[in-house]
């Protein structure tokens, strides 16, 4: 063998070498590319929820007050103090 093979052969392995690492490094890097779209989400969605709880617990501490209580008794069950009168309106269908 000649210089020349010789030296094209070394060439040619070289090649493969870093053809191999390069094909190495797609899987890894499609992973990591996913996951950066997973973490987005995941903030949206933990942005979300903070603010759900944070509306839960305005409920909340409004139900420990007196009139909170009362409220939600006469909106969500219909409760009426004693001697008041309820009027039913039907809503407009139009």
């Amino acid at each position: 063998m000649g210089r020349a093979t010789l030296r094209i052969l070394k060439v040619a392995l070289y090649a493969a070498l870093i053809g191999l690492l390069l094909a190495s490094y797609v899987t890894p890097l499609q992973e990591i590319l996913a996951n950066k779209v997973l973490i987005s989400d995941l903030r949206a969605d933990l942005a979300e929820l903070e603010n759900d709880n944070i509306s839960r617990q305005r409920a909340v501490e409004e139900l420990e007050t007196p009139e909170g209580v009362e409220r939600a008794a006469r909106e969500r069950y219909g409760m009426i103090e004693p001697g008041e009168q309820v009027y039913i309106v039907p809503d407009d269908e139009r």
